[in-house]
């Protein structure tokens, strides 16, 4: 039996990642699911280990394996490149299931491959949109991650106000969970979670 690709966005300082590990601890013993590693040419932050939160490569490498078809999907959006490895369909059609965090026009190109007639995606994808509970708590919540300039945060503001407003007007996500109060937010992914898994 094939496994299920879990589809999940949110404008940045959501919270989707921290929602995931801790969803992630709490399922890894019930169920053959974990995150996908996607690659990325920006350099690590302080905090991130290289193949746990990231394969960071090089700029060079990143376009090498774009010619040579590595990523199911991918962008430069940020001023970095970022890809999900195409060898995931492999592990989904053995009986994995993976839990893959991008941005909404990575979503949007992975929900049109599921939709298209071939069966490689077909019934396997659940995505999953996270906001915060408004812009100030975005706001707030980018600032305290320590990670960003002010300029950083700004345009990540804007871009999350961009795609807020795209997802109310021309809705893409199956499920969205408004992450307020933590705890309840991850019960919610992981309820949901285990509801697709289950049946």
């Amino acid at each position: 039996m094939a496994g299920k690709l879990f589809v999940i966005s949110s404008p940045s300082g959501a919270g989707k990642t921290t929602l995931v590990n801790r969803v992630l601890g709490r399922l890894k013993d019930q169920f053959s699911i974990n995150r996908v590693v996607t690659y990325t040419s920006r350099k690590a932050r302080s905090n991130e280990i290289p193949g746990e939160h990231y394969h960071f490569i090089s700029s060079q490498e990143f376009e090498k394996k774009l010619e040579e078809n590595f990523f199911l999907e991918w962008s430069g959006r940020y001023g970095s490149y970022y890809g999900t490895p195409r060898s995931i369909l492999d592990e989904i059609d053995r009986g994995a299931s993976k839990i893959l965090i991008i941005d909404r026009l990575g979503a949007e190109r992975v929900v049109a491959i599921a939709k298209d007639p071939s069966p490689t995606l077909s019934g396997k994808v659940i995505s999953i949109w996270i906001e915060a509970p408004n812009l100030q708590e975005l706001k707030r919540r980018l600032i305290g991650r320590g990670q960003e300039t002010k300029m950083q945060i700004k345009k990540r503001l804007e871009l999350a106000k961009q795609e807020i407003k795209k997802e109310k007007s021309c809705p893409l996500y199956d499920h969205k969970i408004i992450n307020n109060v933590f705890f309840r937010a991850a019960q919610d992914l992981e309820n949901l979670i285990c509801c697709e898994l289950k049946g």
